[in-house]
């Protein structure tokens, strides 16, 4: 209550719940929070991040699972991006990423590439473009297929490609 009401209540923030706290249904409609219908609002936001849920399911018993990520953005009250992080929580070790450029932060800890950089173009695992393919061909640049933006990000800080 305090950190929603004094530290957050300025920004709009009217509550917080934590999973572990309380009980939560979001598998069939009308979706709650202990006692608490969820907004209607809020009803595409849910079924979005179902969606994607399914697809993160698929990626693992597509055997591609190693490159989930966690990417967790801050914005101010204009909606610009102030700060990030990207966590991997399946590499081993567990490898992240964290800055805020005003004020001048970042922090990592990332599996650095063992051998030269790697002179390779960070893709999708999915088919590319033929514009991509002769691009890759005309800068002699190998495919390197990586999933999603939440992996090409430590990726490319670790030289793991371009």
């Amino acid at each position: 209550h305090l950190l929603a009401k004094e530290l957050l209540g300025g920004i709009g923030v009217c509550s917080i719940f934590g999973e572990e706290e309380c009980d939560v249904n979001l598998s069939c409609h009308p979706f709650m929070v202990n006692d608490l219908d969820v907004p209607d609002e809020c009803m595409p936001i849910i079924e979005k991040a179902r969606d994607d849920m399914q697809e993160l399911t698929r990626e693992f018993v597509n055997g591609k699972g190693g490159q989930c990520s966690v990417c967790v953005g801050f914005a101010d009250s204009n909606g610009s991006a102030v700060a990030g992080v990207v966590y991997r929580p399946l590499t081993n070790p567990h490898t992240w990423a964290a800055g805020a450029k005003s004020e001048a932060y970042f922090d990592s800890v990332l599996n650095e590439a063992d051998a030269e950089k790697k002179k390779g173009l960070l893709t999708t695992n999915a088919s590319v473009s033929p514009f991509l393919v002769v691009l890759m061909d005309e800068l002699k640049l190998d495919r390197i297929p990586s999933g999603g933006a939440g992996n090409k990000m430590p990726m490319l800080l670790e030289g793991r490609g371009t």
